[in-house]
């Protein structure tokens, strides 16, 4: 077991905004960039004086993450970044394609120029394909342009958490493998079937999108010796 700890970490600077909120920014940033790695263990007095804060407002932000699966705590040994593992992957994933496709079937017509804008920046995905940080921002504007209009907010919501999670193993894959997953092709069905305003269409290319990236993740978890899913993944 690694132990990540913020030890020559380099910690963005607070901003202003509350204090656990921003806490949590930045812990869960440094966990979707690896620098807490995967079952790492969280060492609290350490981060607490790298980040310039007390314990108190330091646990509530962890207690938050912990319930949004991105960490666990044991007694006696304190938090810890959740594993990567093949479960996640098969629960995360479909869930994605099922509430991104309600998102779409409740917001009605798709004006024109919404999907110049998702044009554009589909076009600039396409161009990001050496850069993974920089595919991934873009995929996730493109869905979040997308489904913007979208007026179920608590919806977005979840849909946003579950985005998060998913970042945090696409994120570790093209690290781990060099390799950049795209889903332009995907995004291109997408505009194209709403572009006809055949809704159930554009849904199916949404799912085909999100299994894209599924089908990569599975068989690298399998060969990193991750959980499989029929055990427990640590939560």
């Amino acid at each position: 077991m690694t132990t990540g700890t913020a030890s020559g970490m380099k910690m963005p600077p607070i901003i202003r905004a509350p204090l656990r909120q921003e806490i949590r920014r930045i812990i869960l940033e440094s966990i979707l960039r690896g620098a807490l790695a995967p079952g790492s263990d969280v060492n609290e007095a350490m981060l607490a004086a790298s980040l310039g804060v007390s314990r108190t407002p330091l646990r509530e932000a962890l207690l938050g993450l912990e319930m949004e699966g991105f960490l666990k705590s044991d007694v006696g040994r304190g938090f810890s970044v959740v594993p990567l593992t093949e479960r996640d992957v098969e629960e995360i994933y479909p869930l994605l394609w099922t509430l991104e496709s309600l998102a779409l079937r409740t917001m009605g017509p798709v004006p024109a120029e919404k999907l110049q804008q998702l044009t554009e920046i589909n076009a600039q995905l396409e161009s990001s394909s050496a850069d993974a940080e920089a595919a991934l921002a873009l995929d996730r504007r493109w869905h979040d342009t997308l489904l913007s209009p979208c007026r179920n907010q608590h919806l977005l919501d979840f849909i946003c958490g579950l985005k998060d999670l998913a970042r945090r193993y696409e994120l570790a894959y093209m690290k781990h493998s060099g390799k950049v997953i795209l889903s332009v092709e995907q995004h291109r069905g997408v505009l194209s079937a709403l572009d006809r305003g055949d809704v159930e269409g554009a849904a199916a290319h949404l799912e085909a999108n999100w299994r894209v990236s599924q089908e990569f993740l599975i068989p690298w978890i399998q060969g990193q010796g991750a959980t499989p899913a029929r055990q427990k993944a640590g939560r």
